[in-house]
Parts: C-alpha cells; structure tokens; sequence
C-alpha cells in the first residue's frame, strides 16, 4: 500500500484532519525562508495535540546538526527529512543516532540522480529541479528516469507537483513507498483544505 506523506502542516486543525483521513507521515517544515515554516513552539503545540502521532517528519535545509538535533530532541522526532545540499556525511552522522533519514533529491534529468549510491539513507524524496526554489516546486518531472533503479522505488517518497488529478497515474508509473504532497491539497501556503485533502488520500487508497 503506498504510503502518503502531507507536508507543509502550519496548523492543528489542518494536522487533525489529516491524521483522521489516514496520512501516515506529517511534514513541518524547520526553513525560515519557507511560506510553509513553524517555530518550535508551534510545532510542539501541535504535536501536543496530536496525541503522539508517530511519524512527525522534520524538514531542514542546510541546517547545523545542533539546531536539527536541538530541535529534534524538543519534539521527539523520530523521522528527519533533509531538503538542501546536506552531505553522505551529514545524513549518516543521523543514522548513526538512531534516526529515520529522508534525503531529497532534486531531480532534473536521468544524471541527477547519479549520487544516489553515495548515500546510506532509509528514504530518497524525490522533487523536481528548480534553479530558484528551495523548497518544492509544484512542478512534476520525468517520472520515467526512474525506471532503471528498481531499488530506490522501495525507499522512494514520491513528491513535485502531485495533486488529486494526477496522483493515480504517479503511482501506477513509479509505484513510490510513498506519495508527499503540500500545495496540491492548500487553499493558500500552509493552509490545507479539507475537500481536496480528502479526495486526494481517497484517490490514494484506491488506487494501492
């Protein structure tokens, strides 16, 4: 069954929601520059809500390893998902403690993804190539370089420009662990809305 991944969670009610719908992993995004970031106090003011959801994802981009692991240590974080240029070194310095390691690949053609084997991860996100954006692009990309790489399907969080119209077409080419959406269920950044949230898990599920 593929998993799904929301993303980009500013608010309780919008994280609640998405819990009862059936997502299996929530996204808070630690990027200050990001229209989807939160504090550390409202992330833990959420998860406190949450009643100990498990698989709270913490992304980062190029951050210090003290402030990830300050930050994972506030909230208990078992899962860390690095969005930026962050070495084999950096991620496995992660592993070693004990971490869930998630490392996005922005992927622009079939070379980009060349350095998959450099690193020993437990998850590959793949989001599309931007030569401006840092964050997710909500563009899609030629999910077909991925063909010749078995493998990585197993470990895979498929995300760039997934939305309800074209999420069962992704996963009957790519067949990820898992599908990561943010923009493609919003009203506006940060904000889900419910009827699009829904229809996308439930587009999900019927599809796996």
């Amino acid at each position: 069954m593929t998993r799904i991944k929301i993303c980009g969670n500013t608010n309780l009610g919008n994280a609640k929601l998405a819990v009862e719908l059936g997502a299996d992993y929530l996204g808070f995004i630690f990027v200050p520059s990001s229209k989807r970031a939160v504090t550390l106090d409202l992330a833990r003011e959420i998860l406190d809500g949450l009643g100990g959801f498990p698989n709270t994802v913490g992304v980062f981009f190029n951050r210090p390893r003290q402030e990830v692991e300050r930050i994972a240590i506030a909230l208990g974080l078992k899962h860390l998902q690095f969005h930026g240029e962050e070495t084999a070194l950096y991620c496995d310095h992660f592993m070693r403690q004990g971490y869930e390691v998630i490392k996005t690949i922005h992927v622009k053609d079939a070379m980009s993804l060349k350095r998959l084997d450099e690193y020993n991860v437990s998850g590959f996100l793949f989001d599309t190539y931007s030569r401006s954006e840092k964050g997710g692009t909500g563009r899609t990309f030629d999910w077909s370089v991925i063909k010749d790489r078995p493998y990585v399907h197993e470990k895979l969080f498929l995300a760039g420009g997934l939305n309800v119209s074209n999420v069962a077409d992704a996963i009957r080419a790519v067949k990820p662990f898992a599908v990561d959406i943010a923009s493609g269920v919003e009203s506006a950044p940060g904000v889900k809305d419910p009827d699009i949230l829904r229809k996308f898990i439930e587009t999900v599920r019927s599809v796996s």
